[in-house]
Protein backbone atom coordinates (compact mmCIF):
# COMPACT_ATOMS: atom_id res chain seq x y z
CA UNK A 1 0.00 0.00 0.00
CA UNK A 2 1.60 3.46 -0.95
CA UNK A 3 0.12 6.18 1.46
CA UNK A 4 0.05 8.76 -1.33
CA UNK A 5 -2.74 6.69 -2.97
CA UNK A 6 -4.89 7.37 0.21
CA UNK A 7 -6.45 10.86 1.32
CA UNK A 8 -7.55 11.98 4.84
CA UNK A 9 -11.41 13.10 3.71
CA UNK A 10 -12.63 13.73 7.36
CA UNK A 11 -11.18 14.10 10.68
CA UNK A 12 -13.01 14.30 13.56
CA UNK A 13 -12.10 14.57 17.29
CA UNK A 14 -14.07 14.66 20.76
CA UNK A 15 -11.87 16.41 22.61
CA UNK A 16 -13.24 15.34 26.21
CA UNK A 17 -13.29 11.86 25.61
CA UNK A 18 -10.47 12.25 23.38
CA UNK A 19 -11.73 9.44 20.21
CA UNK A 20 -10.95 10.44 17.11
CA UNK A 21 -12.30 9.25 13.47
CA UNK A 22 -10.47 9.53 10.39
CA UNK A 23 -11.98 8.68 6.93
CA UNK A 24 -9.57 8.04 4.64
CA UNK A 25 -10.54 7.45 0.51
CA UNK A 26 -8.06 5.59 -1.90
CA UNK A 27 -7.11 7.77 -4.96
CA UNK A 28 -7.77 5.37 -7.74
CA UNK A 29 -11.12 3.11 -6.92
CA UNK A 30 -12.94 5.44 -4.75
CA UNK A 31 -12.74 2.95 -1.31
CA UNK A 32 -13.08 4.79 1.92
CA UNK A 33 -12.09 3.17 5.23
CA UNK A 34 -12.85 4.89 8.67
CA UNK A 35 -10.57 4.28 11.41
CA UNK A 36 -11.51 5.37 15.13
CA UNK A 37 -9.20 5.60 17.66
CA UNK A 38 -8.82 6.92 21.07
CA UNK A 39 -5.85 9.31 22.02
CA UNK A 40 -3.84 9.34 25.08
CA UNK A 41 -4.21 12.37 27.39
CA UNK A 42 -0.41 13.63 26.56
CA UNK A 43 -1.51 13.28 22.80
CA UNK A 44 -4.23 15.72 22.37
CA UNK A 45 -2.17 19.01 23.56
CA UNK A 46 -0.67 21.30 21.16
CA UNK A 47 -2.07 23.30 17.94
CA UNK A 48 -4.98 21.76 15.92
CA UNK A 49 -3.24 22.00 13.34
CA UNK A 50 -0.56 19.86 14.73
CA UNK A 51 -2.61 17.71 16.46
CA UNK A 52 -4.49 17.04 12.95
CA UNK A 53 -1.15 15.89 11.45
CA UNK A 54 -0.41 13.49 14.56
CA UNK A 55 -3.37 12.05 14.13
CA UNK A 56 -3.38 11.53 10.51
CA UNK A 57 0.15 9.80 11.02
CA UNK A 58 -1.90 7.67 13.74
CA UNK A 59 -4.12 6.60 11.53
CA UNK A 60 -1.46 6.04 8.52
CA UNK A 61 0.03 3.47 10.70
CA UNK A 62 -3.42 1.50 11.68
CA UNK A 63 -4.49 1.33 8.00
CA UNK A 64 -0.48 0.31 7.25
CA UNK A 65 -0.87 -2.25 9.93
CA UNK A 66 -4.24 -3.41 8.11
CA UNK A 67 -3.30 -4.09 4.73
CA UNK A 68 0.02 -5.92 5.94
CA UNK A 69 -2.60 -8.10 8.13
CA UNK A 70 -4.74 -8.73 5.52
CA UNK A 71 -2.26 -9.44 2.63
CA UNK A 72 -0.64 -12.65 5.58
CA UNK A 73 -3.65 -14.52 4.45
Amino acid sequence: MRIKMWSFDKVLIDLEDRDVSVKAVHALNGTDITVAFRLGEKQVRGEAGELRKRIEILAADRLLDLAFFLDSF
